[in-house]
């Protein structure tokens, strides 16, 4: 029986357009499991980011419940959530985000600051983390002398510096070329199998093949998921059209 990191009970998150409300996600029950690789996929406008970001903590919910570690994130006080995302949450984002004025090194290691770990923790980890990335001959570079590839690499660094209990991913591929996007998949890839839980938004079929769990969202509900094997290039051409079939007749 596998944990249930976060839970949501009725979750529904409107923003107001033009005086008018706009329900983007509406009444989702939903378990995110401790070791899964969950991709979340939808059309756009399905309202897939807005999940994401109201499963994170990183937009507050109009109403309903979202619970992290059996904790209610949505009773929580600002300053709270703020705390949880830095100590137990990594983001990935399609813009990157690095601090422009900051090295690589500076980079990864900024949400360190005022944690737990020593100065020894974060320079083991942090050593650990350039070698495993490829990024250990980059550790004095500024983000504009680096590829998009490169830089989407050390915001991988820097999302799972603090060792957090889930690394959330929004597009982390939309804005690189193949060669890149499949570089950084394989990335999450490994440390997925190493143990790291995943929740991942894309809309590309490539990026939704590295999951074991995709959960397909229409009109802000989800509408279906489909669970996998955990990926293996060996049976590649098959989890493909399984895949692809799913969201096929989800209307993808």
């Amino acid at each position: 029986m596998k944990n249930s990191i976060i839970k949501t009970q009725l979750l529904c998150k409107s923003f107001i357009t033009d005086g008018e409300i706009n329900n983007i996600i509406k009444n989702v029950d939903l378990d995110i499991y401790e070791g899964d690789f969950t991709v979340i996929m939808g059309s756009s406008g399905s309202g897939k980011s807005t999940l994401l970001y109201s499963l994170s903590g990183m937009d507050q919910v109009t109403t309903g419940k979202v619970f992290f570690d059996k904790e209610d994130i949505t009773t929580m006080k600002e300053k709270d959530i703020s705390k949880l995302r830095k100590n137990k949450l990594g983001f990935v984002f399609q813009g990157i985000n690095l601090i422009p004025n900051l090295n690589v090194y500076e980079n990864i290691v900024s949400p360190t600051y005022k944690t737990q770990f020593t100065r020894k923790a974060v320079e083991e980890r942090v050593t650990y983390l350039m070698n495993k990335l490829e990024l250990d001959t980059h550790k004095h570079k500024f983000p504009n002398q680096m590829s998009g590839g490169q830089r989407q690499k050390v915001a991988i660094c820097r999302a799972l510096i603090n060792e957090p209990k889930i690394l959330f991913a929004d597009e982390p591929t939309g804005s690189l070329n193949s060669s890149q996007g499949e570089s950084v998949l394989d990335i999450f890839t490994t440390i997925h199998t190493e143990g790291q839980s995943i929740v991942m938004v894309t809309h590309d079929l490539k990026a939704a093949l590295r999951g074991n769990r995709i959960l397909y969202i229409k009109d802000g509900r989800i509408d279906g998921e489909l669970t996998l094997m955990e990926y293996n290039t060996d049976d590649l051409v098959q989890r493909e059209e399984i895949v692809y079939k799913f969201l096929k007749s989800k209307g993808w």
